[in-house]
């Protein structure tokens, strides 16, 4: 008898310290990170901006989605479709600027409702139709292996997440995390660079002089081309923006979103959807369940939360306090969108405990990137599990892929990186490997 109340007090202890240290690990890491759905387009602009872009349409395989610009502390949404005699009927309400319909399509209206007085007022009108055909799925397979293609030795130690793009002058460029550490996220204040004339290159890329040395933490580059200027995307917490006219020199540098809507705000990466339309997607977590945000921009610079592109819930493997889904990656191929997730970060308290000692229990973990199918950018699901995920595609091993399009050779890649101290595809450097793209069915 004594023995089993000696065990019972020992369960009953043991217990006590998981549940302190999993409530202790969400207040730590949570308590310094702020949110603010107006953390782009403060409060007092949000009407004018409003009235400015009033509805934008993009259209789809049997989709359309309505953006506008909103102020959801005050207003809330209906959205209306003409019918064939001419009245319009109510098919949605949204809390924030999006609305996916999927039909055929044809004059919309969205109108906003004050929440205190309950007059109503037009944002704006449009008209969409949606197309229909049949569609193949594909499945993206590394069909090949890893090779490096750059690895720093003046200015860091190791590539994490990083971007891939061409410049003016025609070169390929990488531009991504590292510091002189084997990887410590605290010491990542600036981007190493590098580049070469063709991608994948014959041999290792040459190193450049950093960028994004602007005093505060540097994770994740997204550079995307509009017009004649470049546009740098960074995090964590808040968004940077830089500019440059070749790719090369970056200037223009400010915080374009002070604070984001969820917590644990990082990795973003932007995709057009539709001229003057782009969607910033981002690592995010909800009170428990890790996430993927989607934010929308009718300019690059003004940002508002719309919507969680990839949920999870019950079932899910890694919740991790400070959020598990990373890397976010939008790929359109064949009429079909692609989202690839790097998912890493266990849920007990103590990997989080144990990354502070560079320790990680699992380290094939740290490759396990999951591919999402949808027939649209902006919902790709919600995630139970590997086995009973409707959308999910694929599992590669990769650790915060890019994928890479060469027009040239009209080739895929993807390419793998990651901290020194626990990758196990690379050593500090980043890798490439050919994709392909392997048919699976018709939809």
């Amino acid at each position: 008898m004594k023995h089993m109340k000696t065990l019972i007090n020992i369960i009953c202890i043991m217990a006590a310290i998981f549940v302190i240290g999993q409530i202790g690990i969400y207040i730590y890491v949570d308590a310094p990170l702020q949110t603010d759905f107006y953390g782009s387009i403060p409060k007092e602009l949000v009407q004018q901006k409003q009235a400015y872009y009033k509805v934008k349409c993009v259209s789809g395989n049997g989709w359309i989605h309505l953006g506008w610009i909103a102020n959801p502390d005050e207003e809330e949404y209906i959205i209306e479709l003409q019918d064939n005699d001419g009245s319009f009927k109510k098919i949605g309400t949204a809390q924030f600027g999006s609305f996916l319909y999927r039909g055929i399509g044809g004059s919309f209206t969205v109108t906003k409702i004050n929440k205190k007085t309950k007059v109503r007022a037009i944002v704006g009108q449009a008209k969409a139709f949606a197309y229909n055909k049949k569609t193949d799925i594909y499945m993206p397979v590394i069909a090949g292996n890893y090779r490096p293609i750059f690895k720093p030795q003046i200015y860091g130690y190791y590539i994490n997440d990083h971007t891939i793009f061409q410049d003016a002058q025609h070169n390929w460029r990488l531009i991504g995390i590292t510091s002189k550490t084997d990887g410590d996220p605290n010491a990542e204040t600036y981007f190493a660079v590098a580049s070469c004339k063709k991608f994948p290159p014959d041999n290792m890329m040459y190193e450049e002089a950093p960028v994004a040395n602007v005093d505060d933490l540097a994770w994740a580059p997204h550079v995307i081309k509009h017009d004649i200027m470049y546009h740098m995307f960074w995090s964590p917490h808040k968004l940077h923006h830089a500019t440059s006219k070749d790719g090369i020199r970056w200037e223009n540098h400010s915080v374009i979103m002070k604070a984001p809507h969820h917590k644990f705000f990082r990795d973003c990466m932007i995709l057009q959807v539709a001229p003057d339309q782009w969607l910033l997607y981002t690592t995010a977590r909800g009170r428990f369940f890790s996430q993927i945000d989607v934010y929308q921009s009718f300019d690059l610079t003004c940002w508002q939360y719309i919507r969680t592109a990839l949920a999870s819930s019950f079932g899910s493997e890694r919740n991790s306090p400070f959020a598990s889904m990373e890397s976010p990656f939008v790929v359109k191929y064949n009429d079909g969108y692609y989202l690839s997730v790097t998912y890493n970060n266990d849920t007990l308290f103590i990997h989080g405990v144990l990354m502070l000692f560079k320790v990680w229990l699992d380290k094939e973990s740290y490759n396990d990137t999951l591919v999402f199918y949808a027939d649209n950018p902006y919902d790709f699901g919600v995630y139970k599990g590997k086995k009973r995920s409707a959308n999910l595609l694929a599992s590669l091993r990769a650790h915060a892929p890019e994928w890479i399009y060469v027009p040239q050779s009209k080739e895929w890649y993807i390419t793998t990186c990651g901290w020194k101290w626990v990758a196990t595809l690379t050593q500090g450097e980043v890798a490439v490997a050919p994709v392909e793209w392997e048919k699976i069915m018709l939809k």
